[in-house]
């Protein structure tokens, strides 16, 4: 069964300079380098008629995920997202490789001065009996996840826009 959850982030500049960041393969470079200790990689980036599509391999340290996880995986975790964003929204989906965890989601972009990312999240843990008491763990590291890619993606624009 999965958890389902919803996460807010804000980024302190108007939605059209985050639209604008995430139509720059620069800034998904930027955003795999940066994010983790460890280097990940943009596997993919298209712009489609009214957005972009972005597939990322991430790798995710032990010490960022949730301490009841860390019981359990004994390495970093390979994230393979895949990100389609337009000018309202979008999606994301994840795939933890090696794992029976998965965690996907609909993003909504709003704002006008500051732009405000809210996402609705569903994530899958299919470990039976454990499943359901990690599901809630995991959907908790997405609102810090989420919080600290908002926190990079102001500091890129800042730099680069």
């Amino acid at each position: 069964m999965a958890k389902r959850s919803e996460n807010t982030a804000v980024i302190n500049f108007p939605p059209a300079k985050v639209l604008e960041a995430y139509s720059n393969a620069d800034y998904w470079a930027y955003n795999v380098a940066n994010f983790s200790t460890e280097p990940g990689e943009v596997n993919q980036f298209t712009k489609t008629d009214d957005g972009v599509e972005v597939v990322l391999y991430e790798v995710l340290p032990q010490e960022l995920m949730p301490e009841a996880a860390r019981a359990m995986i004994t390495q970093a975790l390979k994230v393979k997202r895949t990100i389609t964003l337009s000018s309202t929204g979008g999606s994301y989906n994840a795939d933890v490789k090696g794992t029976p965890v998965d965690f996907k989601g609909d993003i909504t972009i709003t704002g006008e001065d500051t732009t405000t990312l809210a996402y609705a999240n569903e994530v899958t843990v299919n470990i039976p009996f454990m499943g359901p008491a990690i599901e809630p763990k995991i959907a908790e590291f997405l609102g810090d996840f989420f919080n600290n890619e908002a926190a990079l993606t102001e500091k890129w624009i800042s730099e680069n826009l």
